[in-house]
């Protein structure tokens, strides 16, 4: 009857615990630190199609911040566009174009002449740029599959520094 009731107290125990880590996963809290669900957002592309942060859930995204006018945004486009050719069955990239600090024409000019393929979508009102409090351009958030940021960068990154941070989370 002892091992009965060790038995029972143990499982109930053990239940408990995995609730408490299953309901504690459901209720991470949205912000920009990392460990935090990264906010959701709506923009669109030139071609004028809604795409949202949460459409890349599944597999990992990295959202990176730019504008035309930053030579740092033109040194890492090569290699992000680089790294979306090579990874992009494995890891999303999404460009958010602050618009509202530049142009729409300069962004479809830009586009054309590094011939970017990955998904670029234009942040007119600002909405996402104070949403992330974006002050240093280019900025990039790695998000994992689950929506949680995992890192922050600010500044360009180079192509392997994209292999290194991504290869953890693309397992």
């Amino acid at each position: 009857m002892r091992k009965f009731i060790a038995i029972v107290l143990l499982l109930a125990v053990t239940g408990y615990g995995i609730w408490n880590a299953l309901a504690a996963e459901k209720t991470k809290k949205v912000g920009l630190s990392v460990g935090d669900v990264a906010p959701d957002f709506a923009l669109q592309t030139l071609a004028g199609e809604t795409v949202r942060l949460s459409d890349f859930r599944g597999k990992p995204v990295i959202v990176n911040f730019w504008t035309t006018w930053c030579p740092p945004c033109k040194k890492e486009m090569p290699d992000m566009e680089k790294f979306y050719q090579n990874y992009h069955s494995k890891v999303g990239l999404l460009a958010v174009h602050l618009t509202s600090q530049d142009t729409v024409e300069n962004a479809k000019s830009f586009i054309h002449d590094y011939q970017l393929s990955f998904p670029v979508v234009l942040d007119k009102k600002q909405k996402v740029l104070n949403e992330y409090h974006i002050q240093t351009i280019p900025t990039s958030y790695i998000i994992d599959g689950d929506g949680v940021i995992r890192k922050k960068v600010i500044g360009p990154m180079t192509y392997k520094q994209m292999e290194e941070i991504t290869a953890p989370l693309r397992q």
